[in-house]
């Protein structure tokens, strides 16, 4: 256990926080190679096995729309790579920015940043790729700025995911072992998959849509201006007006993260805690011991689900009764004020 991790533990004074910004964080990063920077190498690994089943599809379906393998291919591996870098990836780390006061949306911001620049050069690199096995370069100069724009909405997703659904990142021969967690892991991997396949289609398919229907009214004008061709059209909606959509998702997305994390600071770093003891006690065994030990632990499954289901929904229960006090509070002050009002004009009128 680290010095930051055993200081938060023992509830003594917790270290200063450390700067959080895009410079730090990278060289933190590069420097440690942190649990999730593995976690998000697997997540592109699957990305390029599903594109390399696309184009070798073995059943005769093979894909060689150069756009398509390369959206399916990034999308496939950030819908994943997003959840492996967010709030509370890194439990010890975390643990020292909040206990130390940080600031949780500058936390997430910088974060964000980081895995841009590293699935936005993923990205690139699969262009690259596709271009080396399809001999088709021509597409890139229209279609360049959707490659670039491709992670950002799970990213967006990924904030929210990681507060709604705190699950910090662990060893597999670790995670296999805590079959306790995996309810939650589940959940935290694939509602973040199914916003973002939904998230994706709306910001990508909208844009594709409006720019059909620009260029079809271009072509009906009978004096049609010289700039309202269709290279600037496309670029207009891929450069301004599909940058400005993702950006907003993405900031309200952070907002919504930010507010939902600083209301559940004191949560997350309990939770992060628990987390690190609760790996700190597994079995130090390799991942293939891990592998072998998982039929015994199926049998387990179903009774984890149910109490792990019902913890989860007594939570919610919790959460829900004080919402209703709340508002059965705010009806009966409002009441109250609606009598005074009335006995006040009463009075008023008796004067």
């Amino acid at each position: 256990m680290t010095e930051a991790v055993t200081t938060a533990l023992a509830g003594a004074n917790p270290l200063p926080a450390p700067k959080v910004t895009l410079p730090r964080e990278l060289i933190r990063v590069l420097r440690v190679w942190p649990d999730w920077l593995f976690g998000m190498l697997a997540s592109m690994g699957l990305g390029l096995a599903t594109g390399a089943f696309l184009y070798w599809d073995p059943f005769g379906h093979q894909v060689r729309d150069p756009l398509t393998l390369i959206v399916t291919t990034v999308l496939t591996a950030v819908a994943d790579a997003s959840l492996t870098n967010q709030l509370a990836a890194e439990p010890e780390w975390a643990i020292r920015v909040l206990s130390g006061g940080g600031d949780p949306a500058r936390m997430l911001r910088v974060r964000n940043q980081v895995l841009y620049l590293f699935e936005a050069g993923f990205a690139f690199g699969v262009a690259g790729l596709v271009i080396l096995l399809t001999k088709d370069h021509h597409w890139v100069k229209h279609n360049w700025p959707i490659i670039a724009e491709l992670p950002l909405a799970p990213i967006a997703a990924g904030n929210l995911a990681s507060v709604l659904f705190p699950c910090p990142f662990m060893r597999l021969r670790h995670r296999l072992q805590a079959t306790t967690t995996w309810p939650r892991w589940g959940a935290y991997i694939g509602i973040p998959f199914a916003l973002t396949s939904l998230g994706t289609a709306t910001v990508m398919g909208f844009p594709a849509w409006m720019e059909q229907q620009v260029k079809h009214s271009a072509q009906r004008m009978h004096h049609r201006p010289s700039w309202l061709t269709s290279d600037n059209i496309h670029y207009a909606t891929w450069l301004v007006a599909v940058p400005v959509l993702n950006l907003l998702i993405w900031a309200i997305a952070l907002k919504a993260a930010d507010s939902l994390a600083h209301l559940r600071r004191r949560h997350l770093v309990t939770l992060m805690r628990k987390h690190t003891e609760l790996a700190m006690g597994m079995d130090d065994i390799s991942l293939w011991e891990a592998v072998k030990a998982l039929p015994a632990n199926l049998k387990t499954i179903p009774s984890e689900v149910h109490q792990a289901a019902s913890a989860e929904m007594e939570e919610v229960r919790q959460v829900g009764g004080h919402i209703d006090r709340g508002l059965e509070h705010a009806l009966a002050r409002q009441a109250a004020k609606i009598r005074a009002k009335r006995a006040a004009e009463q009075n008023a009128g008796n004067a």
